[in-house]
C-alpha cells in the first residue's frame, strides 16, 4: 500500500522533451493481435509472475472480447474485457478492431513510451478501405518528429493468406521510407502455437524481402537480432480468472512458460528499439505530408482569389469614382480586409439556400449560414475544410439512411465541415490616392491571382499524378459555392458581375488543363514521372512561393497554420496516457526497461 506521500499511480511525465519519447508504431494485418500486444505489455509491466498477475488488478488499457469454449461441456461464453470504447468494434469473433490510430503513453523511468495502434491492412472492406487506413496511418505520425521502431505483427503460420499477406507487406514497405529500413522489426504473435518459431511465414516473408531488394533495391533485414516471438495468450488467460472460469493445472503451466517467455522477448525488443537509429518521420511522410498540404490550401486559395476578384471590383469602382469626383482621392482605395476568426471546435454548417441569408454589415451585402448544425463535430478521418465530402455521412447530426441532416433537413451534400471563420471588413488604402497607385494596386492584385492559379493547378497536377487517396477536385466544389453565394448577393442589389465572371472564368480555366493534363497520363505507368509533374521535395518552396505574396501571402499561410493546429488537437484527443500502479516500478521488467533507457 502506497504511503501518504506516495503517489499511488505512476503518471506520464507530460512536460517531457518530446525529442526523448521513445516512439513504436504497430502495424499488420487486422486480428494479428495489435491491441492484445498494448493490453499485454500493461500487465507485464505490473507483475513479475503470472500468478500475481492473477490476483492483482487486470490492466485492460483497450477493450477486447473473445469466445472462449469450456473444454468438457462444450459451452461457448464470450468474456469481454475492459470498458466499451468508440474506437474500437469487435468482429464476429470478438476481435477488438481498431478503427483509427491511437497512441498509448507509458511511464517508464524519466521516458515516455509511445505505442501508436493502428488500423489493421487487409481490411475486409477492400483496397479502398486500406489506402484510406494508410493514410489515416501517415497523417496520424506527422504529429510525431520521429519513430525509434516499427513493428510489423505477423503470425506464424500464414501460408493459407499468401495473396494478401503479400499486400500488406509490400503495402507497408511502399509508404515507408528508405530510411527506415533500420527501424523496422518483425514480431510474431500467437508464437506458442508454433513453439516460439515464424512458422510457414518465415519463407513467404523471406521470398517477399528478397522480391522488394530486386524490384527496388533495397534490403529489409529479416534476421534474430530484428525478429521477435510473443505470445500474449496470459493476457486472455488473466481475463477467464477475472470471470471465474478455472482451467486445468495443464493449462495453467502452459500460460506460465508463455508469460515467462514473451517477457523476456519484450525486454529484448525494447533493447532493440532503443538502440536503432531514429527514424525522421518526415523521410516517410514527404509524399503524404505533401498531398496534406496540398489539401489545406484549397479552402485558402478559393477563399483568396474570390477576395482578389471583390478587391479588383472595388479598385475598379473606386478609379471611375475618382474619374467623376477628384476630390474623393485622398480618402484612400477601399479595399476588403481579411479576419481569420479559428473556431474552439470543428463545426458543420449547411451551404444549401435555405440555410443561407443576405444580410447587410455596415452598407455591404454578405451571406450568413444560419444552419450551425453541429457546433462541436469532431469528425472522423476529416483533417481538412471539405464541402460534398463522403465522410459527412458519418456526422451525427446527418441520418445515414436518408442522408439528411436532423437539424436542418437538407442533404449531406449540402454540408461543410470548418475549422475557421473568414471575415471580411473594407478598410481604406490613404496611401493609394493617385489614379496610378489604384492602377498599379489591380495590377499587383491581378499579378498575385496570376501566381496563385498556376501555383495551385501545378500541385493538383501533383496531387492527380501521386495522390494515396482517389482525388476530387475540392477546389471547385468551393469556386461553385462562392459563385452561388455571389450570385445570392447580386439577387439582394449588389452589383458584382466582375467577381461572379472572374470565379466561372478561374473555373474554367482550371478544368480545362487539368482535364487535358489527366488524359495525359491516363497510359502512363509511372504517373509521378510523367511531365510536368513536380517532385515531393518541388513541393514546400513552391507553396513557400505563395505565402511571401506581399498582398495576400501572410493570410494565406495564417488559414493554412490554423488548419494544422486543428488537426494535431484533433489528434491529440486520440492519445491516452496510461497509469499504472505504483507497484510497477519495482517489477523485473519495468526495471529491465529502466536500465536500458538508462544505459543506452
Amino acid at each position: 500500500m502506497a504511503s501518504r506521500n506516495q503517489p499511488s499511480m505512476i503518471k506520464v511525465k507530460r512536460t517531457n522533451d518530446p525529442a526523448d519519447d521513445i516512439n513504436v508504431l504497430l502495424l499488420g494485418q487486422t486480428g494479428v493481435g495489435k491491441s492484445t500486444f498494448i493490453n499485454g505489455l500493461a500487465n507485464y509491466l505490473c507483475n513479475d509472475t503470472l500468478e500475481q498477475a492473477a490476483n492483482d488488478q487486470m490492466q485492460a488499457i483497450i477493450p477486447s472480447a473473445f469466445s472462449f469454449t469450456h473444454d468438457e461441456t462444450f459451452e461457448e461464453r464470450m468474456i469481454n474485457i475492459g470498458l466499451d470504447d468508440e474506437h474500437e468494434n469487435f468482429n464476429e469473433h470478438g476481435q477488438s478492431c481498431t478503427q483509427q490510430c491511437r497512441s498509448f503513453v507509458f511511464p517508464v523511468g524519466e521516458k515516455n513510451l509511445r505505442i501508436i495502434d493502428a488500423p489493421g491492412i487487409g481490411d475486409t472492406r477492400g483496397l479502398d478501405q486500406d489506402n484510406k487506413n494508410f493514410h489515416e496511418i501517415l497523417t496520424f505520425i506527422s504529429q510525431y518528429e520521429h519513430l525509434n521502431g516499427i513493428c510489423i505483427l505477423l503470425k506464424p503460420n500464414e501460408e493459407r493468406l499468401t495473396i494478401l499477406f503479400r499486400f500488406c507487406i509490400n503495402e507497408l514497405l511502399r509508404h515507408l521510407h528508405e530510411s527506415a529500413k533500420e527501424n523496422i522489426i518483425f514480431v510474431f504473435t500467437n508464437a506458442r502455437s508454433t513453439f516460439f518459431k515464424p512458422g510457414a511465414t518465415s519463407k513467404i516473408l523471406r521470398a517477399l524481402l528478397d522480391e522488394h531488394k530486386q524490384k527496388q533495391n533495397i534490403e529489409v533485414s529479416f534476421t534474430r537480432d530484428n525478429t521477435f516471438l510473443l505470445d500474449n495468450e496470459p493476457f486472455r488467460y488473466l481475463a477467464l480468472r477475472k470471470n471465474s472460469i478455472e482451467l486445468s493445472n495443464e493449462q495453467t503451466l502452459s500460460y506460465q512458460k508463455s508469460w515467462e517467455h514473451t517477457v523476456k522477448e519484450y525486454s529484448n525488443l525494447m533493447r532493440h528499439i532503443v538502440t536503432r537509429p531514429l527514424h525522421a518521420v518526415s523521410n516517410t511522410l514527404s509524399l503524404n505530408e505533401a498531398e496534406q498540404l496540398i489539401r489545406k490550401l484549397t479552402r485558402p486559395i478559393a477563399e483568396t482569389a474570390k477576395l482578389i476578384q471583390e478587391n479588383i471590383q472595388l479598385a475598379k469602382q473606386h478609379k471611375e469614382n475618382v474619374l467623376k469626383n477628384p476630390k474623393i482621392a485622398s480618402q484612400g482605395l477601399p479595399q476588403n480586409d481579411v479576419r481569420i476568426r479559428h473556431l474552439d471546435n470543428p463545426r458543420t454548417v449547411c451551404t444549401s439556400d435555405k440555410c443561407c441569408q443576405t444580410i447587410t454589415v455596415n452598407n455591404e451585402i454578405k451571406i450568413e449560414y444560419k444552419s450551425k448544425c453541429h457546433d462541436i463535430c469532431y469528425l472522423k478521418g476529416v483533417v481538412q475544410e471539405t464541402i460534398n465530402d463522403p465522410r459527412m455521412l458519418d456526422c451525427e447530426v446527418i441520418d445515414y439512411k436518408t442522408g439528411q441532416c436532423t437539424k436542418c433537413k437538407c442533404s449531406w451534400q449540402k454540408h461543410q465541415h470548418i475549422t475557421y471563420e473568414y471575415e471580411t471588413n473594407v478598410r481604406r488604402l490613404t496611401e493609394a490616392s493617385s489614379l496610378s497607385d489604384i492602377d498599379k494596386r489591380i495590377s499587383d492584385l491581378k499579378d498575385e491571382k496570376s501566381k496563385i492559379e498556376d501555383v495551385y493547378k501545378k500541385l493538383s497536377k501533383f496531387l492527380h499524378a501521386n495522390a494515396i487517396l482517389p482525388l476530387n477536385d475540392d477546389i471547385l466544389e468551393y469556386l461553385r459555392l462562392f459563385i452561388k453565394e455571389e450570385q445570392m448577393k447580386k439577387s439582394a442589389g449588389n452589383q458584382n458581375n466582375d467577381v461572379i465572371q472572374g470565379l466561372e472564368q478561374m473555373m474554367k480555366d482550371y478544368e480545362e488543363e487539368i482535364n487535358l493534363f489527366k488524359k495525359t497520363i491516363e497510359n502512363e505507368k509511372d504517373r509521378s514521372n510523367a511531365k510536368d509533374v513536380l517532385k515531393p521535395d518541388e513541393i514546400f518552396p513552391l507553396v513557400g512561393s505563395l505565402y511571401r505574396l506581399p498582398i495576400n501571402g501572410k493570410k494565406i499561410r495564417e488559414q493554412v497554420d490554423g488548419l494544422k493546429i486543428s488537426q494535431n488537437n484533433i489528434s491529440s484527443k486520440r492519445e491516452v496516457f496510461v497509469e499504472l500502479p505504483v507497484k510497477a516500478n519495482s517489477s523485473t521488467i519495468m526495471r529491465q526497461f529502466q536500465n536500458i533507457i538508462s544505459n543506452k
